[in-house]
């Protein structure tokens, strides 16, 4: 099964998985270390339905703007159907061949997409160009490395061999894709990889 096919497939199932409460937590936890000012415009790559629109929203307020993109139609549709405000846009576009003219964010999420991206220095490439200079990526997930990789091991389907690089190699893709300044946290519930365009 294609990729695409698979989260479209799961899209529903996400959406309820996702409204527990202690992935709530995780989520808001993890926003501590995302210092998003007011008024930033912020792309959320590989949004899924959309869970962090009203995280980014509280940061940034009505005067930011959020860029919700996937490559599944499935996912957008539940995040327009959840998330209908003047300041939040949808795109469906995948994260290796991003339609946008460059220098265009204050900062660029990519929560729990980066290991189902095949051609992660590609993307990483993408990331930069859109980004204005200066200005952060940030790569997270609501579980360890080492857990992250577990999990996705276990699960049937496309994304069984999708992994999160070590340390060593995110330094190597993040450097190869001209980023600096780049910081690492991988501890239980919590992984957030930082780079600057």
């Amino acid at each position: 099964m294609e990729k695409r096919t698979f989260f479209n497939h799961i899209a529903q199932r996400w959406e309820k998985e996702h409204r527990i409460q202690k992935e709530q937590d995780r989520i808001r936890n993890l926003f501590a270390f995302l210092p998003l000012r007011v008024g930033e415009c912020v792309l959320d790559a590989g949004c899924g339905t959309g869970r962090l629109v009203p995280f980014i929203r509280k940061k940034c307020g009505e005067g930011g703007l959020i860029v919700e993109m996937d490559f599944s139609e499935e996912m957008l549709k539940f995040a327009k159907k959840k998330h209908e405000a003047q300041n939040v846009y949808f795109i469906q576009s995948d994260a290796q061949i991003i339609s946008l003219k460059k220098n265009l964010f204050d900062a660029i999420i990519c929560f729990a997409l980066f290991p189902h991206i095949h051609d992660k220095r590609g993307s990483l490439e993408e990331f930069r160009r859109i980004l204005k200079p200066g200005k952060f990526l940030y790569i997270a997930h609501t579980m360890s490395r080492k857990e992250l990789n577990h999990f996705h091991a276990h699960v049937k389907g496309p994304v069984c061999s999708d992994y999160l690089p070590d340390e060593e190699e995110m330094h190597r893709l993040f450097s190869g894709a001209g980023f600096s300044k780049v910081s690492i946290v991988d501890r239980p519930s919590l992984y957030l990889a930082r780079a600057r365009a």
